[in-house]
């Protein structure tokens, strides 16, 4: 018996040795660590879809929670997720970084094993657009995560990180400033990044072959309320009380836009709307409810522009007949107006009011209507005034990011220089002196 005990101890001690090796600490820190940093930043590059996604949850679970706070959970998640898993990677705040990823375990654990059994929503939305996994496959990620995260939790101090403790508050500043600045430009403007399937350059005409003989394409909408789902037609949708839940095809063909369908009377008639030919506004309007009406100047003058350069505006919007009319009326709408399904809508652009700029069907740019100043588009050249509207998002991410990575490769080399430490040391003695 004693010699039982011996071995079994011995394999404990062996064990924990492995457990606090500096090799397997690393391997743990960058690979836990690069799921949350890949997982908050595809959240924080499209804070509107977690709203939705969050939205989603309270929904199935008969919660009427105000946007505006679940856009607050939106930003903080993302940038949890992000900073303490950067964090983690780099052996910053080796202590608290891990306690604080494990306790949003704690609570994702338990919540994607409902979701894994239950499947109330298609997908928990881990990795936003970029990345769809099965509710079942996110449980067993989350599994592996836990039990990693409980090894650090054991070893994680015993080794030293990428920076000296003296300055990892400012590694943990630049970090939250960067994927905050990310959130708030992709809410205000638009994902700096895009995952949907009606990216830029996506051309959204209809194929010629799927157009012919396809016969009337008409869809039933479903939609709930009160923990009830009916079933409605294109043009008897509910009123804005009713939440949207899916879209199913009930006659003739899909067309190959990739689900991107504008419905009149029940017939597909994007090829008809869709201009091939030249430039192209589309407003999109996913709820009318909560647009302000201000925006109906703007949208006036953006269709004065591109129809006096010979291209067209059309808006699509999420609404009943009742609101389409009251829309024309309030707006003066000299543009056509068209119901369209709500999660194209989400889907081809973020925000309460989009505006997508299309060149011969093809997606150039989308950014939000409360991006755009009225008297930007009234005053600006004509002439320019396309390319000064295009957000160029991609610069946008090069110019964001460059000098996040720059000043954290500095840091990285004063510190392993040891000017960092020395610069410390001096400022400390100096305190002391000044003290005395």
């Amino acid at each position: 018996m004693p010699s039982l005990q011996s071995s079994n101890s011995h394999k404990s001690l062996n064990l924990k040795e492995l457990l606090s090796h500096p090799a397997v600490v690393w391997i743990l820190r960058i690979v836990i660590g690069a799921v949350f940093i890949l997982s908050g930043f595809v959240k924080g590059i499209d804070p509107w879809g977690s709203v939705i996604k969050i939205s989603e949850y309270f929904t199935v679970w008969g919660l009427d929670i105000p946007r505006s706070l679940i856009a607050c959970a939106a930003f903080a998640l993302g940038a949890y997720e992000f900073v303490w898993g950067f964090l983690l990677l780099l052996g910053c705040y080796r202590r608290v970084s891990v306690w604080a990823l494990s306790a949003m375990m704690a609570f994702m654990l338990p919540l994607t094993l409902y979701i894994a059994i239950a499947s109330p929503v298609d997908d928990c939305g881990c990795f936003g657009d970029f990345l769809i996994i099965s509710n079942t496959a996110t449980f067993i990620k989350n599994l592996f995560i836990s039990a990693g995260l409980i090894c650090l939790i054991l070893s994680n101090t015993k080794v030293s990180g990428a920076f000296i403790p003296y300055i990892q508050w400012i590694v943990g500043g630049l970090v939250t400033i960067y994927i905050l600045t990310i959130e708030l430009y992709g809410y205000n403007v638009q994902p700096l990044i895009d995952f949907r399937q009606y990216s830029i350059g996506t051309s959204l005409i209809p194929s010629e072959s799927d157009d012919e003989d396809s016969g009337t394409t008409v869809y039933e909408f479903t939609y709930s309320k009160d923990g009830e789902e009916r079933t409605f037609t294109i043009d008897s949708l509910p009123d804005s009380t009713w939440t949207f839940v899916s879209r199913r095809l009930i006659g003739g063909n899909v067309l190959s836009t990739d689900g991107f369908t504008i419905v009149e009377d029940g017939e597909d008639i994007t090829a008809d709307i869709i201009d091939p030919d030249t430039e192209q506004f589309i407003i999109t309007i996913p709820d009318i409810d909560n647009v302000d009406l201000s925006y109906t100047y703007l949208i006036n003058e953006l269709n004065n522009f591109i129809s006096g350069h010979g291209g067209s505006l059309v808006a699509l919007i999420n609404s009943n007949e009742e609101g389409l009319e009251r829309w024309k009326d309030i707006s003066m709408a000299a543009y056509p107006i068209y119901q369209a399904d709500p999660k194209m809508l989400k889907e081809l652009a973020r925000g309460h009011a989009a505006l997508v700029y299309l060149d011969h069907g093809s997606v150039q740019w989308k950014r939000t209507l409360s991006s755009i100043g009225y008297t930007f588009v009234t005053e600006t050249d004509p002439g320019s005034l396309i390319p000064k509207l295009d957000p160029n998002t991609g610069y946008v991410l090069k110019l964001i990011t460059a000098p996040f990575v720059i000043i954290l490769l500095i840091l990285l080399a004063l510190d392993h220089s040891g000017k960092l430490l020395a610069w410390h040391l001096s400022h400390r003695r100096i305190l002391k002196s000044k003290k005395q």
